[in-house]
């Protein structure tokens, strides 16, 4: 079996700054800040790490009730950004997903940095949730490391099926930024780097040795599971 692990943002789907514009919102009612500006690029970086960072900037230190204060704001709101929000899916998303959907030897999975709650709100917003069984989603209230997610991830891949003797050679991880290669080479595997929703170049992105990199999804899912198969 190949477990295939997708990132969301700039990968699946772009919010048109959705969660960006959510989390200010939430500082904003919670600690009278306006347009409040994240001194730490998003892209590739966990909700946890995140708001971390937003705590540390506002208050000089992150306690767990702050923390939590923007976080449940951050999920009430960012239904109605998302429906404001001129986001969209990638090209070839649905179909790819639908391909892969029972295909024998494949499985899809989720790795993300965003929390479980704002990972399905997106992924529910533009309807490709069904897509996506819960019980192999990794996301970024596990951990602030997004290599810590690829472990998490490998770990319960061995729990859970503990009669394949999987290794990180068995799971292809599918991103957009810098953080996604770093994240698949923690456990030795696949990164296969997609620029159509990316703010890196390409060449930015090949500095961090990628396994593959391609401009977009095929066209045809088929050449998908053949790249992945040639592997």
């Amino acid at each position: 079996m190949k477990y295939i692990f997708w990132d969301i943002d700039g990968t699946l789907l772009l919010t048109g700054l959705a969660g960006a514009d959510a989390l200010r919102a939430a500082i904003r009612e919670l600690f009278g800040v306006e347009n409040f500006q994240f001194s730490h690029p998003l892209a590739g970086a966990t909700d946890s790490q995140i708001i971390k960072q937003i705590c540390i900037d506002i208050k000089g230190r992150c306690r767990t009730f702050d923390a939590a204060n923007i976080l449940i704001n951050y999920h009430r709101l960012l239904p109605k950004f998302l429906k404001e929000r001129q986001g969209h899916l990638m090209p070839n998303v649905t179909a790819t997903l639908a391909y892969f959907e029972g295909l024998e030897g494949f499985k899809t999975c989720l790795l993300t940095g965003n929390t479980t709650t704002g990972a399905y709100l997106k992924l529910q917003r533009y309807g490709i949730d069904k897509y996506f069984d819960s019980h192999y989603a990794v996301c970024g209230e596990l951990s602030e490391d997004r290599s810590e997610l690829a472990k998490i991830a490998l770990r319960r891949l061995q729990v859970m099926h503990p009669e394949e003797e999987i290794s990180g050679s068995d799971i292809f991880l599918i991103g957009d930024t810098p953080n996604d290669i770093i994240c698949a080479k923690a456990i030795g595997a696949r990164c296969l780097a997609v620029l159509a929703g990316s703010t890196y170049t390409k060449e930015q992105l090949a500095e961090h040795e990628p396994w593959k990199i391609i401009d977009k999804l095929p066209d045809e899912p088929q050449k998908l599971v053949q790249l992945f198969n040639e592997a």
